[in-house]
């Protein structure tokens, strides 16, 4: 069985072999290679992602370790900065994959990006190229578009939302304009599901939105791995600085951070440490920042927390790992999400998760006996969905020990529900159930 991937990153293996700087998200991608390579027999896998537009056509393979089977890989290229334009020229793109590698499987990643929707048109299209069907494509969920646009905003003051800086202006990415970007994502998404015969998904959120979008499709559960470094052994006697909050991610309003540092505002914690993962949006010169990074400077003059927030740019696996491993608790302020593979690893790491009660995030962790929720409300004010975060993060200051006993029977939740050969075999379930359909 020949299985195809659609991705939207390069994979890093492939990155080194053709000297592009690679990106370290979207992890579960790399954490599935790992987990599924050993697995696959007689099958052969190929990947294919977007690349800058002088690597366009390029191929080639990887081994996955000193004896394990070799991984094909497809480039093309893609304007991955304006996911929201449909660009029509990548059909011809994916037909070319199609018809070289010619899949009896295809695995989409996530409905973001134009790439789903021009594979779901080739591997569908009745003319002269190769086209699996319908019934040999599957889409596993990983944000959706719908869901975004939808609470995009969340908890924005009105005179935030209605602002524009220079940055803005010029880049026409204003708060506004990048609601209605994922608006027009939307409907590319909804056009991309339409192709699918099979959905995936892992939680009721997910089963919601296949429903919704793709009411013909055979919906699956479709668990995630994480990195294999994030299951390594954690020892007993890890010292964890309680001072410190650690979050993934600050970027754009429905990261939530905006509902963070509002949580903060006078607090007595003379020692606290905000560290993000992600670019600095904040810190930019006046002529490059964005109204929502202007907010967020705004915010933390506002509410005391200067000299405590500290953006630590794109880190490594590893790296990630020694965060979660030193922090007193993670948090997951987003105003939408489906299932925050950040929370996993956190959890995976024994650190105390709080997270919004938005999405798919209760099907994660159980409130309460793994972790702790907040209600979050995107039509609800700012300082409500603040307040209810902070009683959450006082909480785990008050009692450390309430909070250890959580994140442990969290840790042995994520231990068997993303275990990495079980998903694995999964998958390959999956494909074969598609393999052998009409």
């Amino acid at each position: 069985m020949n299985i195809l991937w659609l991705c939207n990153l390069i994979i890093p293996q492939a990155a080194e072999e053709l000297g592009i700087q690679g990106i370290p998200k979207e992890g579960w991608v790399e954490g599935l290679l790992s987990a599924m390579a050993p697995d696959l027999e007689g099958n052969k896998l190929a990947i294919a992602f977007p690349v800058p537009e002088e690597h366009d056509g390029k191929k080639g393979s990887f081994a996955i370790g000193e004896n394990g089977p070799s991984i094909f890989y497809y480039c093309f290229y893609e304007d991955t900065v304006h996911p929201e334009i449909n660009d029509y020229t990548l059909v011809s793109r994916m037909n070319r994959i199609l018809d070289e590698y010619r899949p009896d499987v295809i695995h989409i990643f996530g409905t973001e990006f134009p790439h789903a929707l021009a594979m779901g048109k080739a591997a569908c299209d009745d003319d002269f190229h190769f086209h699996p069907g319908k019934n040999r494509l599957l889409i596993t969920f990983q944000g959706v578009c719908a869901a975004i646009a939808a609470d995009y905003m969340a908890c924005l003051p009105e005179k935030v939302i209605s602002s524009v800086t220079f940055r803005d202006t010029v880049r026409r990415d204003s708060i506004k304009q990048q609601q209605e970007k994922f608006h027009a994502r939307a409907l590319n998404e909804l056009a991309a599901v339409g192709y699918a015969g099979h959905i995936g998904g892992r939680t009721s959120f997910d089963r919601k939105w296949a429903e919704r979008l793709g009411p013909d499709a055979v919906y699956h559960y479709a668990g995630e791995v994480m990195r294999p470094v994030f299951y390594e052994p954690v020892k007993e006697d890890i010292k964890r600085d309680r001072n410190v909050i650690f979050i993934t991610g600050a970027d754009y309003p429905l990261k939530g951070f905006h509902i963070l540092l509002k949580s903060l505002k006078g607090i007595n914690w003379p020692e606290l440490k905000i560290r993000v993962a992600g670019q600095d949006i904040v810190s930019k010169s006046k002529i490059k920042i964005s109204e929502y990074g202007k907010y967020l400077g705004e915010l933390i003059k506002e509410c005391g927390l200067e000299g405590k927030v500290e953006f630590l740019g794109r880190i490594s696996a590893s790296q990630m790992r020694e965060e979660y491993l030193k922090c007193g608790m993670y948090i997951c302020p987003s105003t939408i999400e489906n299932s925050p593979n950040s929370m996993v690893e956190a959890a995976l790491l024994g650190a105390p998760v709080i997270a919004a009660r938005v999405g798919g995030i209760p099907d994660v962790l159980e409130d309460g006996e793994q972790c702790l929720l907040y209600d979050c409300n995107a039509r609800k004010p700012l300082d409500e969905v603040a307040s209810n975060l902070r009683k959450c993060i006082e909480a785990v200051q008050a009692d450390p020990t309430a909070a250890e006993s959580r994140a442990r029977a969290a840790r042995s939740r994520v231990l068997s529900e993303h275990d990495p050969k079980t998903v694995a075999s999964q998958m390959l379930a999956i494909y074969n159930e598609m393999n052998s359909s009409e």
